[in-house]
């Protein structure tokens, strides 16, 4: 059965087999999509093989992962892995550890093995913050299972907090992982595609307020000296059409050979994508599904599209570390989230190969510096792969509605925005034109978009 398995994971498995002779917890660090699913779950079969453990117990970040993860041991192991009567496991979700009483008494008297799949998620994610009782669960179940299992794809974290369980080789927090596998072997390994990362750009950023005017030679210019949000900038319709309008053109590509090829557009609200949706739909004449963590049947509509082959989805926190989209192949990142950790969870879900489509995934940002320096330090893994692109097209300026509030209002933070704060029942009943050409805090023109191309492995 192992010799099923990628090379890796076989490696993986047997390493992971000989550290649990003198140690009961390891930590694992594999690219994202590269098989850490279907290779734990092969640990837990040799361990229930070798009469090591009774009964596994895996935690993930949501419901879809955890449902993707369950189907995934029952398959392996053969029997059902829903936590009832007769089953060999359970996968639930961190959030449910609010209520595990339980299981904290059954860990106790049981030989468990349990999984936690990507860790770093139990110290914050750069949306939510660490949870103190959830570490403190964290700890407990790791002293009373038997063998523990963590598992990450993303083990740096820019807000310098430290992933739970896992031992540190030296006080700058480097990690000591008992198994590695990075994205260049991976990419090497044909496992997983090659990133081709495009970031965007512009010469000139004109904002008015009132009776001033100030113009602003590139985003990092304006973000630092223009007294404009992320975000506000995000919401701008030209710079939607613009983005959308190079994902959408590597998209009709790659289709033209691979009908079943994907795209994902990460927008930074629900209000948000509802103005992606619309622009994608009155601009460009392409469908979209809205997925969002406030969304009960999101895990449905995530199913439905891995399973056909429409064009877009549209993603809100939901599509992220684990949710498995094999067939996504661009992505278009529009969120204001611009941690490296969510950074790189985006952009694990375009680099998953498969049979019948092409070995690069690509990613479309905006020149925001943490971004771009993310996107530059994964460039410095590979020399020489990468090169800086100019282009001509001019984008139209962009007007707004006079705005008598925006000049107080045109210094706030992240965590707000014009459109924000629209009114929901309003939002579904405007018509397409007011959704894409919705008025922001202040009048902002750009022109003359530049590109620049990280291309994280040169293909031969």
């Amino acid at each position: 059965m192992l010799d099923s398995l990628r090379i890796w994971q076989q490696n993986c498995i047997a390493q992971l087999i000989e550290t649990y002779h003198y140690q009961s917890d390891a930590l694992v660090l594999a690219t994202p999509g590269a098989g850490k699913t279907i290779m734990a779950s092969y640990v837990a079969k040799q361990l229930i093989g070798d009469r090591k453990i009774d009964y596994v117990v895996c935690f993930s970040p949501s419901k879809v992962v955890s449902h993707s993860i369950r189907t995934t041991f029952e398959h392996v192991l053969e029997r059902p892995f829903n936590g009832q009567l007769g089953a060999l496991g359970v996968s639930r979700t961190y959030h449910s550890m609010s209520n595990i009483g339980e299981l904290i008494s059954n860990l106790s008297m049981s030989r468990v093995l349990v999984i936690f799949d990507e860790i770093h998620h139990c110290a914050g994610d750069g949306e939510s913050p660490a949870n103190s009782w959830g570490l403190s669960l964290l700890s407990t179940i790791q002293n009373l299972a038997t063998y523990t299992l963590s598992l990450t794809g993303t083990p740096w974290r820019t807000d310098s907090l430290p992933i739970p369980l896992a031992r540190y080789s030296d006080p700058n927090g480097y990690i000591q992982c008992d198994f590695t596998y990075d994205l260049l072997e991976a990419i090497e390994d044909n496992v997983c595609r090659a990133p081709y990362i495009t970031a965007i750009d512009t010469n000139q950023v004109v904002v008015r307020k009132g009776h001033e005017s100030h113009t602003y030679q590139s985003i990092q210019d304006l973000l630092e000296n223009g007294d404009v949000s992320y975000r506000m900038i995000l919401r701008q319709p030209e710079v939607i059409k613009y983005m959308l309008s190079l994902s959408i053109q590597k998209l009709d590509a790659l289709r033209a050979t691979s009908k079943n090829a994907g795209g994902l557009v990460v927008a930074a609200s629900y209000a948000h994508a509802l103005q992606i949706q619309a622009i994608l739909s009155g601009h460009f004449g392409k469908n979209a599904t809205i997925v969002s963590y406030k969304q009960d049947d999101s895990p449905e509509l995530i199913n439905r599209f891995r399973e056909d082959s429409s064009e877009w989805i549209i993603s809100i926190a939901m599509i992220s570390e684990g949710t498995d989209i094999p067939r996504l192949q661009v992505c278009c990142n529009l969120t204001d989230v611009t941690t490296e950790l969510y950074f790189r969870q985006i952009l694990g879900r375009i680099l998953r190969m498969t049979v019948d489509q092409t070995a690069i995934g690509y990613m479309f940002i905006l020149a925001e510096p943490d971004l771009v320096g993310y996107a530059e330090r994964l460039n410095q893994a590979v020399p020489d792969s990468y090169h800086y692109e100019r282009t001509d097209r001019l984008i139209e300026g962009i007007e707004s509605a006079d705005n008598p509030s925006s000049n107080n209002q045109s210094n706030q933070d992240n965590s707000q925005s014009a459109f924000s704060d629209l009114d929901m029942e309003n939002i579904f009943e405007s018509n397409f034109d007011e959704l894409i050409n919705h008025p922001t805090l202040a009048e902002l023109s750009m022109s003359s978009f530049k590109s620049r191309i990280i291309e994280f492995y040169q293909l031969s």
